[in-house]
Formats: C-alpha cells, structure tokens, sequence
C-alpha cells in the first residue's frame, strides 16, 4: 500500500500483478490494466480498449506524472512526510526531461484552468504545460529551446 498526496488530495494506492496484466487498486476501487514501458520514462496504459501514452518518472518519494495534458507531482506520503507535509505552491514543473519548444504566456498574463503555458518536447512529443486552475502568470523561468530535467519549476501561477 502506498500513500500519495497531489496538491491537496491524498490517494491509497497498491498494485498487484494478476494473470490479466495489473490490478491497481485506489481508495478502494479496483481497476484491471495492462501497462508496458516503451521507453525511458514512457508507457502504454491499456484498459476497456483504450490505449494511452503517459509518462513517469520516479525520483526520491516522487513521481512525476504527465499524462492526457497535464503534469502531476505525487509525493510518496510516510507518516514523518504527512506531518511536514506543506501546500505545494503555483509551481509548474517539467514532468521530464525535454527541450522547450514554446512558451505560451507571460507574466502578468491572465490564464485559465487548462490554458497552455509552456510546451516541452520529449522523445519527438509535444507536452503542453497547462494551467491547473484559473490565475495569473507570475513567473516564466524558461525560454524557447531550454533543456529542462523533471521536477524542475517552468512557470508560476498567482
């Protein structure tokens, strides 16, 4: 069973191996899937015939999720870490290591829940950085054709 915290959700999660692929249980329902790793921090999730690319690395009691648009930080939560835990900030973070082809907003610029702000190419993809919610862009750490490594800050949101 592992514990992981997103922004402010917490999630229990445990996965075991079945005859059928993986049977992945999270805060109680069960799920069967198949996964199969492609490439480096790349895999296939297959599930009710649908099949989709998501990307994940994991580093020191963090995996960085990208996956349908959109990049996730999901810290492992021990009993010591839910006690320090503080609120992540407007940070938004490269989910892997890539080349940023373009930036899409600045500071100052409005933006909404989805609205692109950075987009990083990895392994010949193209990953839009997006908007976690409606706010205003505080800061752009990056500019076109920067190398970025996962888990390093892009943007900020207000």
């Amino acid at each position: 069973m592992i514990r992981l915290l997103c922004g402010g959700d917490r999630r229990q999660a445990e996965v075991q191996a079945s005859p059928a692929g993986l049977r992945v249980t999270v805060d109680g329902e069960a799920f069967q899937m198949e996964v199969e790793e492609v490439g480096p921090a790349s895999y296939v999730y297959r599930r009710d015939g649908r099949t989709e690319v998501f990307h994940c690395l994991r580093e020191e009691g963090v995996i960085h999720l990208f996956w349908r648009g959109a990049a996730y930080r999901l810290e492992e939560e021990g009993e010591a870490a839910r006690a320090a835990h503080r609120p992540s900030g407007g940070g938004l973070e490269a989910p892997m290591p890539g080349r940023v082809i373009a930036v899409k907003a600045g500071p100052g610029q409005a933006v909404s829940k989805g609205d692109e702000i950075v987009v990083v190419e990895s392994m010949k993809m193209e990953n839009g950085i997006r908007a976690p919610r409606a706010g205003v862009v505080k800061s752009v750490a990056v500019r076109v054709g920067d190398m970025v490594g996962p888990g390093m800050v892009l943007a900020e949101l207000e």
